[in-house]
């Protein structure tokens, strides 16, 4: 089975849709924090994207090449073009299809859509990679961000295990995000993975959970097989995370 994974930094013919990535996921989830890439290389002629910064400063959201951070107060930053990223995931190309979506929907009522949209219009959904970008009105949304990491070797799961939330009634703004296929050897994140930003730019960070309320959604679909990275080394007696056991849904999906 293909699993989708990474490529870097190629140029994307026009009008073709290609989602690109630095790093892979199973790095950052086990401690690997450097700089992949910046700011620039990775978004900087993008449609959006997503990711977090070099040390975990910050979750990173990124709109028409427009990119900030959000590091542990919630507030936004802009992002220079020169700044440092640990992992980054970026839609460049491609023809934007509206995606139906009903009021009432949560991240799970989300991720439903963006399923049903692929499984009409593709063979072989299941494999397909797709960027989503969805702005209104919601309510109940969750947001959080994480702190640096307090020791050497610190995974980001046990970074996540004390993130920081942020909870609003009613919420304006934009989400971007990515749907990768659920099969994963841990070079990408499976599921729905979304960060959003405020209309005002105030609050964003990587979201738990939303409900949409009178929403605009906008698909582009991957086009191109992407490559592999290399795969992530962990020891038994590391400490560390692999892929086999990197409970995504915990630190991705719906607090518990």
């Amino acid at each position: 089975m293909l699993d989708h994974a990474l490529t870097h930094h190629r140029r994307t013919p026009v009008g073709v849709g290609e989602v690109d990535q630095s790093r892979s996921a199973g790095r950052l989830f086990a401690g690997d924090y450097s700089t992949s890439t910046t700011a620039g290389e990775e978004f900087g002629d993008s449609r959006l994207g997503l990711g977090v910064m070099h040390d975990l400063d910050g979750e990173v959201v990124s709109i028409q090449g427009k990119t900030w951070r959000i590091p542990v107060d919630g507030i936004p930053i802009k992002v220079l073009p020169d700044e440092g990223i640990a992992f980054g995931v970026a839609a460049h190309g491609g023809r934007p299809h509206l995606l139906p979506l009903a009021p009432a929907c949560d991240v799970d009522g989300i991720l439903q859509a963006v399923d049903d949209y692929l499984k009409a219009t593709h063979v072989n959904h299941e494999m397909v990679v797709c960027a989503v970008e969805i702005s209104g009105d919601f309510e109940d949304v969750i947001l959080r961000t994480v702190a640096a990491p307090t020791h050497e070797g610190e995974t980001l799961g046990e970074v996540i295990d004390s993130e920081t939330r942020f909870t609003f009634d009613s919420w304006q703004g934009t989400l971007v995000g990515f749907r990768f296929p659920d099969h994963t050897t841990g070079e990408t994140i499976p599921g729905l993975h979304l960060h959003g930003l405020s209309h005002d730019a105030t609050n964003g960070g990587h979201v738990r959970d939303a409900v949409t309320r009178n929403v605009t959604a906008m698909i582009w679909v991957d086009e191109f097989h992407q490559l592999h990275d290399e795969p992530v080394e962990v020891s038994e007696n590391s400490g560390r995370e692999g892929a086999a056991t990197i409970d995504f849904h915990r630190y991705e999906g719906k607090p518990t």
